[in-house]
């Protein structure tokens, strides 16, 4: 067994689990990321080089130096079986596969615990044969001698300012994982404002990509005194460059409410035709989010979701950061946003088809809840 408590991060976006891992003291000298902008805002915020390659062509041979490391963990890419995917969702899809290679790198390091996070709809999902996966899972680990336990978490309940449901397998040699301490709470303790109210207000185009800003009041609670960490300067607070029109379109929203709420008036124009209505509501955009409730889930596509609840504005990357609580001094590379892949595409924007920041902060794993799982697994299965 090595000295140290070591933790293989495969798939790991910008980081939320392993900064988790990091700071319930594992090294975690193996991080796996094909994404090149998420792997330039893990490398920028460990100082370590992550792989960055497709999982599916690193070999059995490279992973089993790694052997009798204490976790393996990470959570395969979710799109091809995800509820944003419902109406589209292809049970052959590649993606669906990634699972399979993550189980094949827990074969060959034969870990203590194995760790992996997926959306929910990771239990519904069949194979083209029929079999769930969640089945395929577990037979694979209780193959190899694992014991195996899984379940929804839901972040408000464990420390974490969002309703935000997320599954979780835990695989163990020693022992049956009991995953009760984050299953069952039923109390949550902090709303969004308590994430985000000492955040300095921005308005669109004042900020600019690349620039930090300075904090204009002290800390306002625990949680963002814990998430300031020592930081003078906050990163990633860029408001969206929203047109005048836009922004008197925010402006009729109330708390709570979403588009259904704006005057035909401010009423979004058909695709095209400038100045003719379409008279259609996107009923999970713009939605005027409650500062005294947890924030609604930060999602990978979160930024036309949301308008901060005083500013008649989206939220910042900074805003969904502290939400999914990593500290102010992580700072998120490559573009702050992007075109769908599908318009890159189309466009010939090649350069342009990675993990922008405000999908690397919607997919990731919130690091205060990684943590508590590290924790846990220290404790109860190490």
């Amino acid at each position: 067994r090595m000295s140290n408590k070591i933790a293989i991060d495969l798939f790991a976006g910008a980081g939320g689990l392993s900064l988790g891992f990091k700071n319930a003291a594992f090294e975690i000298p193996c991080t796996v990321e094909v994404d090149a902008w998420a792997a330039d805002t893990y490398e920028y915020n460990n100082k370590h080089n992550v792989i960055r390659e497709d999982i599916g062509t690193i070999s059995d041979n490279f992973f089993t130096k790694w052997n009798g490391a204490d976790v393996v963990m990470g959570g395969p890419p979710c799109q091809g079986f995800s509820i944003a995917a419902s109406n589209r969702r292809d049970p052959s899809d590649p993606r669906n596969a990634l699972y399979r290679h993550f189980l094949r790198a827990v074969a060959a390091i034969k870990p203590s615990v194995v760790l992996l996070e997926n959306v929910k709809e990771i239990l519904s999902t069949s194979l083209p044969n029929g079999t769930k996966i969640i089945d395929d899972i577990v037979l694979f680990l209780e193959d190899r001698g694992y014991k195996v336990a899984y379940g929804i978490i839901n972040a408000k309940y464990i420390g974490i300012p969002q309703d935000r449901l997320r599954f979780f397998l835990i695989a163990s040699r020693k022992r049956l994982p009991c995953l009760n301490e984050f299953l069952s709470e039923t109390n949550y303790d902090l709303n969004l404002w308590d994430a985000i109210s000492d955040l300095p207000p921005v308005k669109p185009g004042s900020v600019k990509d690349d620039q930090s800003i300075k904090y204009k009041k002290p800390p306002q609670n625990s949680y963002q005194t814990i998430l300031r960490n020592g930081s003078d300067q906050i990163f990633n607070h860029v408001s969206m460059r929203h047109t005048p029109r836009l922004i008197e379109r925010f402006k009729s929203i109330r708390v709570g409410g979403n588009l259904a709420d704006v005057n035909s008036a401010n009423g979004a124009y058909k695709r095209g035709a400038p100045g003719t209505f379409s008279g259609r509501v996107y009923h999970q955009n713009h939605r005027r989010l409650s500062p005294s409730k947890p924030s609604r889930t930060i999602t990978a596509s979160f930024y036309s979701s949301f308008i901060h609840p005083y500013q008649h504005r989206n939220l910042t990357v900074r805003e969904a950061a502290r939400i999914q609580s990593f500290p102010d001094h992580f700072v998120f590379k490559g573009k702050r946003t992007t075109l769908s892949k599908k318009l890159c595409e189309k466009k010939e924007l090649f350069g342009d088809m990675h993990l922008d920041q405000f999908n690397q902060v919607g997919n990731a794993v919130p690091p205060l809840l990684a943590m508590r799982l590290a924790e846990y697994i220290t404790s109860e299965l190490l």
